[in-house]
């Protein structure tokens, strides 16, 4: 086989896999954590970290429904079995950058990573997540030149693959859609939510372990009551409004 039809074959198993081995991150990330200090010591300060980590997260989902708030059907879906696509989508955050949802899964997954301020972790992180997207990306542009030719190959010469442009902003076609982003991305919110209330939990009980001893709910408090309660309520009550009825259904996404 051919070296770039093995880069090919090797990026369409992974794309179909895109969105549980990153989940390793995740993995290696909390069984860091017990060893990881509160930030200067203190749960008050540690929690302002966490904050600022929830923040990038937050960003990169941003990114993801920024992108999908003005992409029509049969793009930038969560497809897994298959390539698709029905056009090249040239507008919107897609005439700044070719991926802008692998950007945003960067993002996503750094606040994690952040939470344990371990710089080199974070770069085998970085390194990890650019040899992984790489043969994704390369599956994904495989397809593209070969179903769009030359109109992919005139956006793709200007259009950078990951690091965004700062100029170049073509007004996206269709209207900017919350129901399309409510509809396809309420898990991702609450995956962020489930993932930072663990970390804060698991950190918690390593570091002050004082606080669960004679009360297995000791290290459990208001504000994760109110956190996660938002996460699982949001998540619920979406996911009915979206397998009951069709109020988020919005014609041609």
């Amino acid at each position: 086989m051919a070296f770039i039809e093995e880069l090919n074959q090797q990026g369409n198993f992974l794309f179909r896999w895109r969105s549980y081995i990153p989940g390793l991150v995740l993995a290696f990330s909390l069984a860091y954590l017990p060893f990881v200090p509160l930030f200067n010591g203190n749960y008050k300060h540690n929690l302002y970290w966490l904050g600022f980590c929830f923040f990038i997260s937050l960003l990169g989902l941003g990114v993801r429904c920024f992108t999908i708030g003005y992409t029509p059907a049969r793009t930038s879906g969560r497809n897994t079995k298959q390539q698709v696509a029905d056009l090249v989508n040239q507008t919107g955050i897609y005439s700044l950058v070719r991926h802008p949802l692998y950007v945003g899964n960067f993002l996503m997954y750094l606040g994690p990573v952040l939470i344990l301020r371990d710089l080199p972790f974070a770069l085998v992180y970085i390194m990890f997540f650019y040899l992984y997207y790489e043969r994704i990306i390369f599956a994904e542009e495989y397809f593209l030149r070969g179903k769009f030719d030359k109109d992919y190959l005139a956006w793709a010469d200007k259009t950078p693959a990951f690091i965004p442009r700062l100029g170049g902003y073509v007004k996206p076609e269709l209207p900017f859609s919350f129901k399309n982003i409510l509809k396809r991305e309420y898990p991702s919110l609450f995956g962020i939510i489930v993932v930072f209330t663990i970390f804060d939990l698991i950190q918690v009980y390593f570091q002050l372990p004082y606080l669960s001893i004679g009360n297995k709910f000791g290290i459990w408090n208001l504000f994760h009551t109110i956190f996660f309660g938002f996460g699982v309520a949001f998540y619920v009550l979406t996911r009915l409004v979206v397998k009951t009825t069709k109020f988020l259904d919005v014609e041609g996404r």
